[in-house]
């Protein structure tokens, strides 16, 4: 790979592992913030939407900031907005202050998850968007050592964690901004693309196959961020297992991710993109299947890591087809439609899982992690028979 190319692939990952310091910090610290904003455990209702709703605002107006102004200043605004944001948390005197700057961070990083999804779908191929997400589990992997050697081991207080993490996204986005030239669309000869033509929202929202993969991107996160958060109270509360086992296996259904997207990234350059995937639905749809039946406590465990390994390569890879399934012009627009859908699933759906437990019971978990999975299968089996109908009908 030419150096003007890897160059960009290489910072594109090392961004998304500080993003993902940056949205794992909050597991730790959040302990610590509130002794020092003197608020109580129920104040996380507040904040865990500020860090969310900035993120969806910025993910569906993404494409249109992109379609005006390119993607490069796009980017390297998102980095001023969460290098800024992130600072805000190290210095903010009262509660609403931090609010209003973890807000003012989710923008930020929302918009650099849509513009580098964007950059690397049309630059790079399957490998390189599996490595880009991978880099993001690895970022939230260390983030609680982070947290942990400035508040035990240098006694400096949480926000120091903070501090850190805003001077790197910062220091990121001033070299961005110095290699501003290589941050292009660049079609399949490598040549720099036209600017691209402003496209509305509405009329994006009005593509068949776009409403599809907003369906899908709902339920799929939905999953991923459903099963990590509902799994520690179904693991204790009806398989009996103590708090450190369960933290243990928690931990490595996340992992599954991080080594799910490395492993597929190199299985990219072997097996085509519609094998991978076919791969993926298959471990998620047993790993769900193994969950729920509960047979052996192993089996039951192995299937919580099938989900996660099976997840990995699913919103890479249908980020990537992107461009291809509803067309250049749409592109923008609907990967950060799709960002959003998947945050937004996340959200809803867990809390629809919530509501599950506490009228249903902590078993419940399981039949509604399968019973979500299926949709997401069979909603991605019907996408694709969608897109061939439709280019079934295209004269040759």
């Amino acid at each position: 790979m030419k150096p003007a190319k890897l160059f960009p692939i290489v910072i594109a990952c090392v961004v998304f592992v500080v993003i993902g310091i940056a949205s794992g910090l909050l597991n730790i610290a959040w302990t610590y913030m509130q002794v020092t904003f003197e608020v109580s455990h129920d104040s996380l209702a507040s904040l865990a939407p500020a860090t969310m709703l900035g993120g969806l605002i910025a993910a569906f107006l993404s494409g249109t900031l992109i379609g005006k102004f390119s993607l490069a200043p796009v980017l390297v605004g998102g980095m001023a907005f969460a290098g800024i944001g992130m600072l805000g948390y190290s210095i903010a005197p009262i509660w609403i202050i931090l609010l209003a700057v973890a807000l003012f961070a989710s923008i930020g990083k929302g918009s650099i998850d849509a513009a580098l999804n964007n950059f690397v779908s049309v630059n790079y191929g399957a490998s390189e968007m599996n490595w880009l997400h991978a880099s993001w589990g690895i970022g939230l992997t260390i983030a609680p050592g982070i947290v942990t050697f400035f508040v035990i081991d240098q006694g400096a207080g949480w926000q120091a964690s903070y501090l850190l993490i805003g001077l790197l996204l910062l220091l990121l986005g001033l070299v961005i901004l110095l290699s501003l030239p290589l941050w292009q669309f660049r079609n399949s000869r490598g040549e720099k693309e036209a600017k691209l033509q402003h496209i509305p929202i509405s009329e994006t929202l009005r593509q068949p196959i776009v409403i599809i993969g907003l369906v899908f991107f709902f339920f799929y996160g939905g999953v991923e961020i459903g099963t990590g958060q509902l799994a520690n109270t179904l693991l204790i509360e009806t398989r009996g297992l103590p708090q450190t086992v369960a933290s243990s296996w928690v931990s490595a259904y996340w992992g599954s991710f991080t080594v799910g997207r490395i492993l597929m990234g190199l299985l990219a350059m072997r097996l085509g993109d519609r094998a991978l995937l076919n791969i993926c639905f298959s471990a998620s749809i047993l790993g769900a299947l193994l969950l729920f039946t509960n047979l052996h406590e192993i089996l039951s465990l192995a299937g919580l890591l099938g989900i996660g390994f099976g997840m990995s390569a699913i919103f890479p890879i249908l980020i990537l087809q992107t461009n291809q399934r509803v067309g250049r012009r749409h592109a923008a627009n609907a990967i950060g439609f799709q960002v959003g859908c998947a945050g937004l699933g996340g959200a809803v759906l867990t809390g629809l899982g919530g509501i599950f437990v506490e009228y249903a019971g902590p078993d419940s978990i399981s039949a509604f992690v399968l019973a979500c999975s299926a949709l997401m299968a069979l909603l991605y089996q019907f996408m694709v028979r969608w897109e061939a109908r439709q280019l079934a009908t295209i004269p040759s």
